[in-house]
């Protein structure tokens, strides 16, 4: 994929695919332990039908803005990122992942988002996930130190990657990168956003099988945001890189294509 990380200024990491013949380009957001190379599957799908697609690493991901302490990138430093590609890209359509979707939808409280689509998104203030919370119990030492976090690789293919293929996994698993523990403290505390302010239409897709966010907690957000919602039978929580991702990812544009006019 081309690479343009110079229109970014201090963020780098972008990757761009295909031209545009849509109204609006498509920015995607990878969540944690991931990057822009998770994104590569459903770009060239969109780039296909004929949406501009870029994607973007956060900082501390990867190829990006470098920083002094991993652990200690807070919410509001993604959510900056975020704010600045949006603003480069003219009010983009953003494809989310995992923890990306909570921040896109602070975001929304105040600035306006023509469409969004958000993958298993994290869960705001209001809306817990027991399972989630298990699964934390393990790594609580590094995030209250605002340490970096990397699920071992077995939690890992358990949790995360549990619908993908053996094969799959190690080479999804060798590419990941640790998470902010003090992002991930700031989130197990609760993020509150408000349905009254968030702007723009949005379609929360999601997997019977995620065990790291489960579906119940999407329906809820779905219904509390009032989203359209879609739910795969089979699937977990890596929903753009799972066998038959294409379906995830021709219902995402298919919906885009209908709501960001």
């Amino acid at each position: 994929m081309l690479k343009a990380t110079s229109r970014f200024g201090a963020l780098t990491g972008l990757e761009t695919v295909g031209s545009s013949t849509r109204p609006r380009p498509v920015l995607f957001v990878h969540g944690w332990w991931g990057g822009a190379w998770v994104w590569d599957l459903f770009m060239e799908r969109f780039a296909q039908r004929g949406h501009a697609c870029f994607a973007i690493n956060l900082r501390g991901y990867h190829d990006s803005k470098p920083v002094a302490d991993m652990g200690n990138i807070s919410f509001d430093d993604h959510l900056e990122d975020i704010r600045t590609a949006m603003d480069a890209l003219d009010r983009p359509v953003l494809v989310t992942h995992s923890a990306s979707g909570l921040i896109a939808l602070k975001l929304a409280e105040t600035q306006p988002i023509a469409a969004a689509v958000h993958l298993v998104p994290g869960p705001p203030a209001g809306i817990f996930s027991l399972r989630g919370a298990r699964m934390s119990l393990r790594y609580m030492p590094l995030i209250l130190r605002g340490k970096p976090v990397l699920l071992n690789k077995r939690d890992m293919f358990d949790a995360n990657l549990n619908r993908l293929p053996p094969d799959e996994q190690e080479a999804v698993y060798a590419k990941m990168v640790p998470a902010p523990g003090r992002q991930a403290r700031q989130m197990m505390l609760g993020i509150s956003v408000s349905p009254k302010k968030v702007s723009g239409p949005r379609l929360i897709q999601s997997g019977t099988d995620d065990r790291l966010v489960p579906a119940s907690v999407h329906r809820k957000m779905a219904r509390k945001f009032g989203s359209t919602y879609r739910e795969y039978a089979g699937h977990g929580h890596y929903l753009m890189r799972e066998p038959d991702w294409e379906v995830t990812a021709d219902d995402a544009a298919s919906w885009i294509e209908e709501h960001a006019r």
